[in-house]
């Protein structure tokens, strides 16, 4: 292809995108919210891009922090340097940064219930033997991209497609 060509495929692409109607709760995942702000368990303030937030969970046997006793602590996903422990709970966290449209719930093995965004989804297969995970686990699901192991959950893969799915067409349809 010469490279008028390219540059009118270019400026046609770019045209069309300045065209859309999408706006940040669209595309949490572009890096077009505001940066939002949390405590983690030791009370420093975390400030974060919502939009990279790919899991939260709440680690068995946590109990929250002196501030919050006996709301569990919540782990999140996606945001750099591994799990960042805050003193929130899952569901309070997605329903305060409106990202909950966005995330479908899964349940691990030992019954823990994971909050995965739908759109960090890579693939999901059913669990084979090689696995070598607990037998209540039907599915094995990635979200962390390449290099990142699967996560093993209790929901089968028809489950968890429909749900991905779901989300899918409900942030198409908006």
């Amino acid at each position: 292809m010469n490279s008028a060509k390219q540059a009118l495929l270019a400026f046609a692409c770019l045209w069309t995108i300045g065209l859309s109607n999408a706006t940040a709760d669209d595309l949490p995942e572009f890096g077009t919210r505001d940066l939002a702000e949390t405590k983690t368990l030791s009370g420093i303030t975390l400030v974060f891009d919502p939009g990279k937030i790919t899991m939260v969970y709440a680690p068995p046997g946590s109990t929250g922090s002196s501030r919050t006793p006996g709301v569990p602590a919540t782990n999140v996903i996606g945001l750099a340097g591994g799990p960042q422990e805050i003193d929130e709970t899952a569901d309070g966290l997605l329903e305060r940064l409106n990202l909950k449209p966005y995330f479908i719930t899964l349940t691990l093995p030992d019954g823990i219930r994971v909050w995965l965004k739908a759109s960090a989804v890579s693939f999901v297969r059913a669990t084979e033997p090689w696995d070598h995970t607990r037998v209540e686990a039907k599915s094995a699901i990635n979200a962390g991209g390449a290099g990142a192991k699967p996560i093993f959950v209790k929901e089968s893969v028809a489950t968890i497609k429909e749900a991905v799915n779901a989300v899918r067409r409900q942030i198409r349809s908006r």
